[in-house]
Parts: C-alpha cells; structure tokens; sequence
C-alpha cells in the first residue's frame, strides 16, 4: 500500500528557514576559525610599533601636544616614567593650568585655581593604565577577557574587530589595520565616569620617534564635539623625578584620609 503524505507549505517553509540558519550558523563558524587569535593581533601590533625592543627601550619621556576643538587650540604636556607614573599639564587659555597625575601610588587632578581631588575607584584603576609608558606592549594585563569578533570598516581602515572587558568590568572594543597591524582606533562608553556616553577614538597618522611608532594625530569623539590630539614632538629620558612629586594640596587631602 502507498501511503501518500501532504507537507503543509508553512512546513516546508519552516524547513527552509532551520536549513538557511544552519548553512548561516556554519558560515559563522568558519569564518572565526579564519580569524587570527587576540595573542596574533597583538604580537602583530606590537612588531608593527617597532618591537618590544623599542617600546621598552628607555626609561621615561615627554610628549608635547595640542589639543584641537571648535577653532581653539590648547597646549598640552605629558611626562611619563617607567613604574606606571604620570604627570599632565594642560594649559587653559585665560583660565591657568590644570594638572592630573599618577605618582604610583596616589591619583589626582588639580583645578587651575588649586584645588585637588583625589581620583579613586574605578577611575583610579583607569588612570593606572592610562600612566603606563609601556602600556602599547601589555594591553591584555588591563583586560579580563578579549575576544576577535569579525572584521569590520573602522576609521576608514579594514580592520580586525575585538571586543573585551577591562579589569574594572567596563566594555570597550579595539580596531586594529587587518594589513599594517597598526591600531587605528577603540570604541566605548564613557558615562561611568561622567562622560558624555558613547565614544570613539580614532587614530590617523602614526610617526616613528627613535623606533617607536606612536599615533601623532588623534580624534577623540562624543555625542558633543571631536577633540583632535596633535603630537608635536615625543623626547626620551628627560624627566626629572620632581615632576611626580604629589602637589602639597594633594598630599594635605591624604592626610585627611589618615
């Protein structure tokens, strides 16, 4: 006996759909296996800044800057020493200085006026990393995982698209050039720390300063404005310890805290 059996068409489309989402879902699967690992994106980056040689070749350095945005421009200064210790000088047109600092142990900003504030929490940890010289060549010290997720058009680069967790539990994701290797930008939102949401930084000119390749023209952007950091020159071992003594009215704030 024939036993003759009627498929519905919503069956049969049914059918359709599972089979699609399965050759979907292979396709997928290869093309992460095509993906280089995080480790081979970053060995690739740090050959392409120069080497390891390079980057931890001197001991501290000085980067002049300035900082671009809506027809103003504003001088900027940054001292870094080996140790993960930091000094910023920002020059604010008809309104003094304000200075931020990492001395290894404290974090701290000061208002042109004067006042200080100690940074903590979270913040602190961000500007921890944000002080270390060497930073380029550990990324993943500062990352509790890290993941290639596709390759994605990225400030005008193909790019390699990873997607991570820093060690204080924020997002931010990474963009590096699928061909030089070069980092060409990060992705993440800053209203955690006051900030204006979602941002972006993009990198677009880099320039070799005693081997090392260093981005010298940035674009820093929010849902409010772009800030265009310009590296006018880059100098090693220059840096006087002076320069990472804590302000007395930053050390009168410890003493509160004791």
């Amino acid at each position: 006996m024939r036993v003759h059996l009627a498929i519905r068409p919503v069956v049969l489309l049914c059918i359709s759909f599972l089979f699609l989402e399965s050759i979907s879902f292979a396709n997928d699967e290869a093309q992460k296996k095509a993906l280089p690992s995080v480790q081979e994106i970053m060995d690739h980056y740090v050959a392409a800044l120069g080497g390891r040689d390079a980057i931890f070749k001197h001991k501290a350095m000085t980067i002049h800057e300035k900082l671009e945005a809506q027809g103003q421009s504003i001088d900027r200064v940054v001292y870094y020493k080996e140790g993960k210790k930091s000094h910023e000088k920002i020059n604010l047109p008809n309104n003094g200085e304000y200075q931020s600092g990492y001395d290894g142990t404290t974090a701290w900003e000061m208002a042109s006026s004067g006042g200080a504030a100690l940074i903590e929490g979270d913040e602190a940890l961000s500007k921890i990393r944000d002080a270390d010289m060497y930073y380029p060549a550990r990324i993943m010290e500062y990352f509790r995982s890290m993941d290639v997720v596709d390759v994605a058009e990225f400030g005008g680069h193909t790019c390699y698209h990873l997607k991570g967790t820093n060690n204080w539990g924020k997002a931010n994701e990474h963009f590096y050039d699928t061909k030089s290797g070069l980092l060409i930008g990060y992705r993440f939102n800053s209203a955690w720390r006051g900030g204006a949401g979602d941002e972006s930084l993009v990198i677009n000119e880099y320039k070799s300063f005693d081997g090392w390749q260093m981005p010298v023209r940035i674009a820093h952007t929010d849902p409010n404005r772009t800030i265009t950091e310009v590296v006018n020159s880059v100098t090693f071992d220059d840096v006087s310890d002076a320069e990472f003594r804590l302000p007395d009215s930053v050390k009168a704030l410890l003493a509160k805290k004791q």
